[in-house]
């Protein structure tokens, strides 16, 4: 029935635009600059965001054909546990849910440095300095703050999406442009460093500015000619993205000297070296506007995910319990707990997002083998799939290889965010077990795999005789 209910009303330019507002954000601002902290590469970050859009690409059309197939909301969970393995799709999803709150925390770190620039840039010292000396509570205040404003049902993703768009775009073709012409080839060749491993390296950490791609699959089953308008416009999307990308790293890495980069911090501090004082600051609040529209998309969907378990019982329906004002407030405040704990811990914008972008990585691995193994053990979703390619199977292995070369990658550089994503799996797996009596959800989705197959079987039947 749901698939009826849908309409397609999205074409090419819709896809696109979702695509964009949803992946492009705050950390290119900071991660084009702070990944030198973990992984010198200086700037051969340029060829690690072109080496890390690879998997997103694949990742991407992986989401496609499944959100054509089933198109329901819970995205990731239903994919993986009706396809793979109920007990693998919560755990996966469990891990997902506590990255995403993680990318909350990593957002009012982030932002701190962001707030900075701009006191710098109209010289109020003061402010300056009452940021640095209060850091960790800013950023909790930060998180309460948008915590409150969710529960309060104010939405502020929805319907300013294509403004954010257009403020944040104006602001990185402003650097790009304005910053070009102080581009000089002596400090791109004397800050290149590291090797083809290094730069690998750097790659998986600045996958989280690919982060978002997994939007498209609310798209999949409203989009006009699917087969036609997904997949080009996901390649469109992916390469303008990744020109914007390394352009800025290449305006970033030509226009000063590697000491003052790393001095500098971000692409906002950058821009004050070589830019006016006011178009820094315009830089400064784009990336603030960027980086801070990212926080309720992360609130809704980790809403989403506690929906999907408490439908399935595995989580207590105390869980997607909604306040006066239609918002979770469990939800809400589990996470506003899980982020102030992790800005506690990784007091680091890198350290808290390489948690974020672990736990998306084993995300995509699945949703990719979920996609390889569907047309032979889910056949009946195969046949519902509109998005179908010719080389269904060599997009999703090759997204699996990706992805778990960049995870592999990323655990030598972050093993302490990395051993704190497997203690939380093993909280998920408490968590599945303490309620499997009640959801006994492995024999509840072999009862609609089994009915499903018989529909099927009376669908082919019926064709037969015509």
């Amino acid at each position: 029935m749901a698939e009826k209910e849908l309409k397609k009303e999205l074409g090419m330019k819709e896809v696109i635009a979702t695509v964009m507002t949803s992946v492009i954000g705050g950390g290119l601002f900071l991660t084009t600059v702070q990944i030198q902290n973990q992984v010198p590469v200086g700037s051969n970050v340029i060829f690690s965001y072109l080496i890390a859009a690879i998997p997103a690409f694949f990742v991407a059309l992986s989401y496609a054909v499944l959100s054509s197939a089933i198109p329901s909301s819970g995205g990731d969970y239903i994919y993986i546990s009706r396809i793979l393995d109920p007990t693998t799709g919560f755990l996966v999803t469990w891990v997902r849910w506590f990255g995403m709150v993680a990318g909350i925390a990593a957002i009012a770190i982030g932002d701190l440095a962001l707030i900075s620039n701009m006191f710098t840039a109209v010289g109020w010292d003061s402010a300056t300095a009452f940021v640095a000396d209060y850091e960790t509570w800013i950023a909790i205040a930060i998180i309460l703050i948008f915590l409150s404003i969710n529960y309060f049902g104010v939405k502020i993703y929805g319907w300013v999406q294509d403004i954010m768009l257009l403020i944040l775009l104006a602001g990185i073709l402003v650097y790009i442009l304005l910053g070009l012409p102080h581009v000089r080839m002596e400090h791109l060749t004397a800050s290149a460093q590291g090797g083809m491993q290094d730069i690998v390296k750097a790659s998986s950490i600045v996958f989280f500015s690919y982060i978002g791609f997994a939007a498209i699959a609310d798209a999949g089953g409203e989009v006009k000619d699917a087969k036609r308008n997904l997949p080009r416009g996901i390649v469109i999307s992916v390469i303008a993205i990744a020109t914007l990308y390394v352009m800025v790293a290449l305006v970033t890495y030509g226009s000063a000297d590697l000491d003052s980069i790393i001095e500098a911090g971000n692409v906002p501090a950058v821009a004050m070296l070589f830019l006016p004082s006011f178009i820094a600051l315009f830089i400064s609040f784009t990336a603030f506007i960027a980086l801070v529209s990212d926080i309720n998309p992360s609130i809704l969907a980790t809403s989403r995910l506690s929906f999907a378990w408490s439908k399935d019982e595995v989580v207590p329906k105390r869980l997607s319990e909604l306040s006066r004002y239609h918002t979770p407030k469990w939800t809400l405040a589990m996470n506003g707990a899980i982020a102030i704990f992790i800005v506690l811990a990784f007091k680091d914008f890198i350290e808290a997002i390489d948690i974020t972008t672990i736990a998306i990585l084993i995300t995509y691995s699945m949703v990719c083998l979920a996609t390889f193994v569907m047309p032979y053990k889910r056949p009946d979703l195969w046949k519902k799939a509109e998005v179908k390619y010719r080389g269904t199977w060599l997009i999703s292995i090759t997204g699996i290889v990706t992805t778990l070369l960049l995870l592999g990658y990323l655990i030598q550089t972050s093993l302490t965010q990395f051993m704190t994503v497997v203690i939380w799996i093993g909280i998920g797996a408490v968590v599945y077990h303490l309620t499997r009596d009640k959801h006994q959800l492995d024999w509840r989705i072999l009862r609609e795999k089994t009915k499903a197959l018989k529909e099927m079987e009376e669908d082919i039947l019926k064709d037969l005789k015509r």
